[in-house]
Parts: C-alpha cells; structure tokens; sequence
C-alpha cells in the first residue's frame, strides 16, 4: 500500500475519466489533488482477490486506476448477479449505507485509488464544483445502468451479447473492434441474466452471422460494427 502520487501519469487519468476530463481546469483543482493525495492510498489487488465484500463496512469509496474489476452480488438462495465490470477511472464502493450492499472482485491484477469516504465528502464540500463534475459523472453512470436494464429486458440473448460486446469494444478496444474479455463466460452469463448454455449459443450465433470472430476464449474481433448495431436494433 502507498501514499497516493496524483502526478502520475496512470492516477491523473483515471482521476480525470472519474471527475472529468477537465479536472484539472476547474479553479481549485492543484488544492483538490494535494487533499486527496494526502488523504487517499494507491492499493494494489491480486487477481481473484476481493476489494471488498458484500456486508463489510463501506467506509471507502474507489477509484480504478487499471485492470478489471467485477461488481457482483448473491441473492438468500445462493445464485450470483453480476451488475457491472468495471475498469480505469470508474468509481466503485459509494453507498450511503454502513455497509457495501455487493462485493467487488479483481478478475485482474488491479491498482485502485482508495478514499475514506467522510474525507472525500468533506473534500467536496470545500472543492463544490469539482463535486458538481463527479455527481454529473454519476449522473450518467444512472443513465447507462438504465439503458443496461432496458437492453437486458426488451431484447433476444444473441442481441444482449452483441450489445455487451460493443459496450467492450468502446471500453477495453477503444472502438478499434478488437479487444480481449478479462471475464469468462459464466461471469457475462451471469451479467446478462443468461445461463452458460445460452451465454456459448449465442456466441456461436453471433459467429455463425459472420458479426463476431473469435480467436480465443478472451480474443473478440467485431467485423462489422454497423450490422452488429442493426442487428441490436432488430
């Protein structure tokens, strides 16, 4: 575990994707970063360890600087719900509750930020427009988690994939239509609300329509991203 270093190249992106990309525009911000650099921790997570469990205290709030990390939760008869994968700069941990409602697992060698929550809410108190970027940034994380819901509701399971697919090509391949899953197929079945079965036919379903190539279990190419949204859009 190490003090926080906010002039490192990896921490003031991930800072900037979390608080906006023109953080450190905003007046204040060199008097933010020195709070939050003294106040905050650099952790590094192993691969398959917990960041923290569903029930612990949620006394932190975090901040992904690399790797992948899994938000999951289980239900009182056992069965697992996946509901977000998270990477740099996504925030993690917020809750207004005493304790995490979910837990958060690195599928991933990790790095994240890690912040006491009564110090960054008494940060943002003192910085309120750099607050005002971060609740705007939540603001749209609402938005997207309401169009997840919709995509998982109204649509067949081959289309649920493609859409998840594009979701990681924007995010892991940066629209270049390559990329590689750091999740395996039983957590995007869960994600998806779909059973491994249907998660593996869907696919070879997307493969079989020529949208997807698959060059490994991890390896996904996207041939042609317009007919994979028009096939979404179905």
């Amino acid at each position: 575990m190490m003090a926080l270093d906010t002039s490192k190249v990896s921490i003031k992106t991930s800072l900037a994707a979390c608080f906006g990309r023109n953080l450190y525009e905003q007046p204040g911000a060199n008097e933010f970063l020195q709070e939050l650099s003294q106040s905050a921790q650099e952790v590094t997570i192993q691969q398959g360890s917990y960041i923290f469990k569903e029930g612990d205290p949620s006394d932190y709030v975090y901040i992904a600087i690399s790797g992948a990390i899994m938000l999951e939760r289980t239900s009182p008869k056992g069965a697992r719900h996946v509901f977000a994968f998270l990477f740099t700069g996504n925030l993690l941990g917020l809750s207004e509750f005493t304790v995490y409602s979910f837990s958060a697992v690195a599928l991933t060698g990790a790095t994240v930020v890690r912040i006491n929550k009564r110090l960054i809410q008494n940060i943002f108190e003192r910085h309120p427009k750099i607050a005002k970027c971060f609740h705007d940034f939540t603001t749209h994380v609402l938005h997207y988690v309401l169009d997840q819901m919709y995509i998982l509701g109204q649509k067949t399971a081959p289309q649920r994939l493609a859409h998840f697919l594009l979701d990681m090509d924007s995010r892991l391949g940066r629209g270049s239509g390559q990329f590689y899953l750091p999740m395996n197929r039983v957590d995007i079945a869960d994600y998806l609300g779909m059973s491994l079965e249907t998660t593996s036919r869907s696919f070879s379903n997307l493969k079989k329509r020529k949208l997807i190539e698959i060059e490994s279990s991890h390896k996904i190419i996207i041939a042609e991203k317009a007919k994979m949204q028009a096939f979404i859009d179905e």
